[in-house]
């Protein structure tokens, strides 16, 4: 989760590296971004389920009321498949 300020929201963001990628604050996710919606959805454990289905699918189920601002098909070979719930 990225902390927001006065003017922006805070944010989940999910980002694919490699195992020996170190995260700085400065990054971004490079896969998926959302934040709440001006509260609209709660940014919690529930917001969003990571799931592996295989070695080259990742599978991405998240709370339909979330707001999108980066959503990527593909990451490196590696595929992604988004369930609104």
């Amino acid at each position: 989760m990225n902390d927001g300020n006065a003017t922006t929201d805070n944010s989940l963001h999910v980002i694919l590296e490699n195992a020996d990628f170190e995260l700085t604050e400065a990054e971004s996710g490079n896969v998926f971004i959302v934040d709440s919606d001006h509260n609209a959805a709660k940014l919690d454990s529930n917001a969003m389920n990571l799931i592996w289905l295989s070695e080259k699918t990742l599978e991405i189920s998240f709370d339909s009321k979330l707001r999108t601002f980066k959503k990527a098909d593909e990451i490196d070979g590696v595929k992604i498949v988004y369930k609104e719930r």
